[in-house]
């Protein structure tokens, strides 16, 4: 796949996909996915639409990396990520995940491993040899999928778990 591609092949699922640049104009639509996405998980998403958006104002001010990911015309997720990211608890600088949410009608179709994947090549580009994460240490699904793309478990604090994968 070349990286001006718009069509891609996922999962033998024919989808026109674009990758752009986090804009304003496509706020709400992000809030809508956070609810979709975090659906069966609401402890660890956002309680009401007003916290939502300032987690996206959050995001804005703490990202190297914030995409938009577009697929037939429809915002369908987003990531956000950060190449130069201070851990708090070794304060080594790695590529930190903020976030990987995807409506879940798009679920399935290898979109996840899509975003993650571009994120990680950012992280290298950026000199970054460590990619780490949070992840809501009951949401089974989300660590498998992580696990699946090579990240291991580091630690658990609070009700979250830590995890890293080298580059």
């Amino acid at each position: 796949m070349g990286s001006n591609d718009n069509k891609i092949s996922v999962k033998e699922i024919n989808m026109d996909i674009k990758l752009i640049d986090y804009s304003d104009k496509y706020k709400e639509d992000l809030i809508d996915v956070i609810f979709d996405a975090y659906k069966e998980h609401p402890e660890y998403g956002e309680p009401d639409r007003k916290s939502a958006s300032r987690y996206i104002d959050w995001l804005k001010t703490h990202s190297t990396f914030f995409k938009i990911l577009i697929v037939d015309n429809e915002v369908a997720g987003f990531i956000v990520a950060d190449s130069n990211w201070k851990d708090y608890f070794d304060r080594k600088t790695v590529g930190e995940i903020h976030e990987v949410a995807i409506k879940r009608k798009f679920w399935g179709k290898g979109l996840g491993t899509f975003l993650l994947n571009k994120s990680l090549e950012h992280f290298k580009s950026a000199g970054r040899n460590i990619a780490r994460l949070w992840v809501g240490k009951n949401n089974k699904e989300a660590i498998e999928f992580y696990k699946r793309l090579g990240f291991k478990p580091l630690y658990e604090r609070w009700d979250y778990l830590r995890m890293e994968r080298m580059l």
